[in-house]
Parts: C-alpha cells; sequence; structure tokens
C-alpha cells in the first residue's frame, strides 16, 4: 500500500539554469524584480486511487528563489502534522514531510499558472509496511495577480478535486501530473495534490504575461 506526497507537491520544486521536463517548449511567463519568496500555509491533501488520503493539517511553510528572467526558480516545501491513519514523514521527524525542486511559470488553459516538478520523495507512514516514492510534476493556477498586475504577493492554487489527478494537466501539448509507488516493485499510480497557498516578497513584483 501507498500514499502520495507533494512536493509536494508538491514537492515541489535546484540549478541556477533550469531546464524544463522533457518534451516541453518554452512558452513561459515572467515574475519580474522577484528573487525570494516565502508563505504559510494550512491544509493541504494527497491522495491516489485505492490509497489511503494524506493529509498535512500544517502550518506548512514554502521559501524559494527566482531565477534570472523570473520564470523558472528552486522551491524547498516543509509540510507539519502529515498523517494518513497514523503519522506520515519523509526523514527523522515525526508527522513532517520536506521536499524541494524546481518551478517554471506557466500559461494553462489561457491562465497564468505554475509548473512544479518536486525532487524524488520518499516517505513513510506509521502502520505502513512499506515506504512510497512520490515523483512526477504538477500544474497549478495563478489566482492573483492577474497578468499584468504587480503585488508583493502571489496566490497559487492546486486543486486535485480530491481525485487521483489534478485539475490541470497539459502544458504544450504534454501531461503531466505526480505519481506514486509502494516501495521498489508496487504499481505507479497517479496522485492529485490539493492545496492554495500566498506566498510572499520583499518587493513588488509584476507578472508578464506576454
Amino acid at each position: 500500500m501507498s500514499k502520495k506526497m507533494m512536493l509536494l507537491a508538491l514537492s515541489v520544486l535546484s540549478a541556477a539554469a533550469v531546464a524544463l521536463p522533457a518534451g516541453a517548449p518554452a512558452a513561459e511567463l515572467h515574475w519580474t524584480n522577484v528573487t525570494k519568496f516565502s508563505g504559510t500555509f494550512n491544509g493541504g491533501t494527497l491522495s491516489a486511487k485505492d490509497e489511503p488520503t494524506i493529509t498535512c493539517d500544517g502550518p506548512n511553510h514554502v521559501e524559494g528563489t527566482v531565477s534570472a528572467g523570473g520564470t523558472t526558480g528552486t522551491i524547498s516545501l516543509d509540510y507539519t502534522e502529515c498523517r494518513s491513519f497514523f503519522s506520515c514523514q519523509s526523514g527523522a521527524t515525526a508527522n513532517t514531510i520536506k521536499t524541494g525542486g524546481t518551478f517554471h511559470f506557466i500559461t494553462t488553459n489561457e491562465k497564468p499558472g505554475v509548473l512544479v516538478t518536486p525532487e524524488h520523495t520518499t516517505i513513510t507512514c506509521s502502520g505502513i509496511a512499506n515506504p512510497f516514492t512520490v515523483t512526477g510534476s504538477l500544474i497549478g493556477t495563478v489566482t492573483s495577480p492577474k497578468c499584468g498586475g504587480s503585488s508583493n504577493e502571489m496566490t497559487i492554487s492546486f486543486n486535485s478535486n480530491n481525485t487521483q489527478t489534478q485539475e490541470h494537466k497539459s502544458y504544450t501539448g504534454v501531461s503531466y501530473n505526480l505519481t506514486s509507488q509502494t516501495g521498489t516493485t508496487g504499481t505507479i499510480k497517479e496522485a492529485g495534490w490539493t492545496a492554495a497557498t500566498t506566498i510572499k516578497t520583499t518587493t513588488v513584483g509584476t507578472l508578464d504575461c506576454t
């Protein structure tokens, strides 16, 4: 049996020059005048077909950097109070899942979005014999600011409708989703992550969609 987790979501989210996942040509947005961001949010669920759901009540923390040009960057995620039936964790600290990876600002369904590619994250849950590994990518929607808008905050929503697939999966004709695998031989299953967060910056950034 398995569970699924971010990066984390996801995960989510490491070098000065970051490449898009294979098969995705550049069609990116720019978040200008921003180099770093951070945020704290509560709630988040990860689900996969025929598997228990993982819930991280929080407070959950996100930090990141934006690379030159404002299209890509790196991210680190720290989820707390994580559980299925019992505690779930990715390291030595109970109820805590940590991950990181890269992100790209993109356009999805004619709306600004973010494509997050978490690093491989192995999670163990009390009462479950085998650990599971979460990989893949997921797409979120930027709900604020709008294209052309300026702010020192950005709100991002990841929605899986409490199923194993994300609401938005397609970018430039390629389908993206998180996956979860139990042990090294288990069936690879799609996993869905639902959460919303507002990240804040010390400078006012502009979301350039042109």
